[in-house]
């Protein structure tokens, strides 16, 4: 019986020890995103950050939603990852809106929609 128990108590250690801790960070632009091209650009900044899990961006909502992988980055490095793309971003508090600012990309220039 000790053995079993004993069993059960490592297994349960060692599943802890590789749990992943997720976590959510949601986070706005500056300048705001306007079309695909914009949504692009915000996820393609994030290819090289070992650890997301996920990226959504909304237009509409002024969001970048971000899963990642506590244990392989954080907060900090996401946010690092956007020096020099053009875009800052800051996090987003609970319930924080944003008013999506009127802006038109001019036809067959989407890649460079610019404030």
């Amino acid at each position: 019986m000790r053995k079993l128990l004993m069993t059960m108590v490592l297994i349960l250690s060692a599943t802890m020890m590789f749990a992943k801790d997720i976590r959510t960070l949601v986070l706005t632009t500056n300048p705001q995103m306007h079309c695909p091209r914009c949504e692009q650009r915000v996820v393609s900044n994030l290819k090289d950050v070992k650890g997301i899990k996920s990226v959504e961006t909304s237009v509409a909502d002024q969001t970048v939603t971000i899963q990642y992988n506590a244990k392989k980055t954080s907060e900090e490095k996401i946010i690092g990852a956007f020096e020099g793309s053009g875009f800052k971003v800051r996090p987003l508090a609970e319930g924080e809106k944003i008013v999506k600012e009127a802006h038109e990309c001019k036809e067959g220039n989407m890649g460079d929609c610019k404030e």
